[in-house]
């Protein structure tokens, strides 16, 4: 059942009826000084950043959930409002990754990504681009900003057959979107573009892989995320299984904390949080 005060974001056409995620069940929302002064995390892609993965999960620790929709502050569980699908996201558990590792003292995620997704259709101009300014602005009505930007998102592009160059050209739009909107957060590439159903598609994918990495630039406030190409554990061949959700998660903690970039600080299972 979708909730009452979703009818803001319902109006305003960002809310997906039908695939975002409304299970907010029993879950109590938080006041906003319960949040503290947290890590804030603008996550936009596709379904391997959203709710697709086979297993759900909930953080154990200052974990949370901002959800645009009705502009309210949650725990941190699977589910995620402000994405699309009903599984479980790498997302909880990177975030207890992240308190464990001092990282911060509390984590927020404003997770947007919807299955399916092309990188035109988050560009200005594309109908997800005014899902991305709603949802910063009912965070900012609400005293925060993102302090990282994440993006997960490829695959459609290599099932539509698009270019490198319009790959990176709808990029920058959506980047130069983002700074004009007075976000100066770091932006996180990953590297994805893996699926092994269906099959014949490795050479587009080898044109959004290096469209990907040519858009790191430091100099831009653009770095490397994690190549979740690498990650194989696929239960229908795209989205991913527990041990998949599990690795995703630690190869962000790589990404973002640099300290905790080798293979026995961050082996299988150092930072699980079961």
């Amino acid at each position: 059942m979708i909730p009452q005060n979703y009818q803001f974001a319902m109006d305003a056409g960002v809310y997906l009826l039908g695939v975002d995620s409304s299970e907010i069940g029993t879950r109590m929302p938080f006041d906003r000084g319960e949040i503290g002064d947290p890590a804030v995390f603008l996550i936009m892609g596709q379904s391997n950043g959203g709710n697709h993965g086979e297993t759900r999960h909930q953080s154990e620790g200052r974990v949370f959930n901002f959800n645009p929709f009705d502009g309210l502050f949650y725990r941190a569980s699977d589910p995620l409002l402000g994405a699309t699908g009903t599984g479980g996201s790498p997302w909880c558990l990177l975030g207890d990754h992240l308190i464990k590792a001092g990282f911060a003292r509390s984590v927020l995620f404003l997770p947007l990504c919807v299955g399916g997704a092309t990188i035109k259709e988050w560009a200005p101009g594309g109908p997800y681009h005014h899902r991305m300014t709603f949802s910063i602005g009912r965070l900012r009505d609400a005293g925060l900003s993102p302090s990282h930007v994440l993006w997960h998102q490829g695959e459609a592009d290599v099932l539509c057959g698009s270019s490198a160059d319009e790959y990176v050209k709808s990029f920058w739009s959506l980047v130069d979107s983002l700074r004009r909107f007075n976000i100066d957060a770091p932006i996180y590439v990953a590297t994805a573009t893996f699926f092994a159903i269906p099959k014949g598609y490795e050479a587009r994918q080898m044109v959004i892989r290096k469209a990907q990495t040519s858009l790191i630039d430091p100099n831009r406030g653009i770095f490397r995320g994690p190549d979740t190409d690498l990650i194989r554990d696929r239960f229908d061949g795209c989205h991913l299984g527990d041990r998949g959700l599990r690795d995703h998660a630690r190869a962000w903690a790589k990404a973002l904390i640099p300290s905790l970039s080798t293979d026995s600080e961050l082996a299988p299972g150092a930072l699980d949080t079961e």
